[in-house]
């Protein structure tokens, strides 16, 4: 797997900087660090957004895919599969995570795509989150949280080189 070394990872610093420098609009809060939605959950901000969850799929002929879906949606992930052309997905391993993206677990967003300037993990945002106007996400670190706007996201990603595909993704309906 090509990577980035560590010497040349972004951290939440550059990231912050590289938004106002680009004028992107954002406010950011520090708060307790947190691993998954269930401790996310739990968190008291005043940041105006969507929380969402962000995972870090892949697949055996180790394509990634970084997944933006809402908070609480269970993914059924072979119809993910089939929708991107798959036969199979799993999660990422925390070693993959930190590898490709240069962060730890629990710190996984599109803002992390700042670290992946070979386009190796392909972006996919969720539809149902597409009338959203802001959302909440981790800017590399765990213990912090950004409010970016719509607008602002995608002005990012386009800055970075990583357009998102605004895909259905299908929920696990449990029996």
């Amino acid at each position: 797997m090509q990577t980035n070394t560590n010497d040349t990872m972004q951290g939440k610093d550059d990231v912050l900087k590289l938004l106002e420098e680009m004028g992107i609009p954002f406010s950011c809060e520090e708060h307790d660090p947190v691993l998954n939605m269930s401790e996310s959950g739990t968190l008291t901000l005043s940041l105006a957004g969507v929380r969402c969850k962000n995972l870090l799929l892949q697949d055996k002929k180790n394509q990634y895919f970084l997944v933006v879906t809402t908070a609480t949606k269970p993914l059924d992930l072979a119809a993910l599969a089939s929708a991107l052309g798959s036969k199979r997905l799993s999660f990422a391993s925390a070693d993959t995570l930190f590898e490709l993206l240069g962060i730890r677990t629990g710190s996984l967003s599109p803002l992390a795509l700042i670290n992946d300037p070979a386009g190796r993990v392909r972006l996919v945002i969720d539809v149902e989150l597409n009338g959203e106007t802001s959302f909440l996400f981790h800017p590399l670190e765990n213990h912090a949280s950004v409010s970016l706007s719509r607008s602002g996201l995608d002005t990012f990603l386009r800055h970075i080189e990583h357009p998102a595909d605004w895909l259905s993704v299908c929920a696990r309906q449990d029996t």
